[in-house]
């Protein structure tokens, strides 16, 4: 028998396996602020407790989830320079990538048409559409501008209540339910 990543995800989500298999572990999408503030270096108070709050929910969280991300971060992890670049993009390189689908860019652009993301943000309109089209459980962000906020929820469970979508809850690593502290990582949808 194969193991259930042998099959290739699409498949899985087409066929609506995933959904069926109980033992399937919650989806998270790791946009670029989580690697980012991962390797952070610096004297910025708030940054250090991101960077605190990232690395614990790496070391004792992660493994309760299947982790996911995108070309979409890697090419923002590549842009312009800063200090431990290269790290974020080595391990930005290690997860797996959800591929970027022509529903992924036609939602990103009805996302910023809407103004749930500024127009200008095309990057953060990337990510909420390719975790909302192969139905990510969690984003996990520390963007609260453009990202986790519930303003941008709302906006986010309109648009894909309208289009038959479920959205994915946008989290930080303080606030994803955590099952060290008995919380329930589930989601029903």
């Amino acid at each position: 028998m194969f193991a259930m990543t042998s099959f290739p995800t699409q498949f899985l989500r087409s066929t609506n396996l995933l959904r069926q298999n109980s033992m399937k572990k919650p989806t998270v999408y790791l946009d670029t602020s989580i690697i980012s503030a991962f390797w952070f270096e610096g004297a910025d108070v708030p940054m250090l407790a991101r960077r605190l709050h990232t690395r614990e929910w790496w070391d004792l969280e992660r493994r309760n989830f299947e982790i996911w991300t995108s070309s979409f971060a890697e090419a923002e992890l590549r842009s312009g320079t800063f200090p431990r670049q290269s790290e974020c993009q080595r391990m930005v390189r290690r997860l797996r990538y959800l591929p970027p689908t022509a529903r992924v860019s036609d939602l990103a652009e009805e996302i910023a048409r809407l103004g749930i993301v500024p127009a200008k943000e095309e990057m953060d309109a990337s990510h909420l559409a390719i975790a909302t089209i192969h139905e990510i459980d969690f984003l996990l962000t520390w963007n609260y501008a453009h990202l986790a906020n519930p303003v941008v929820q709302a906006g986010l469970i309109k648009l894909c209540e309208s289009a038959d979508l479920v959205a994915p809850l946008m989290v930080s690593p303080e606030s994803i339910p955590q099952v060290r502290f008995g919380q329930s990582i589930r989601r029903e949808k």
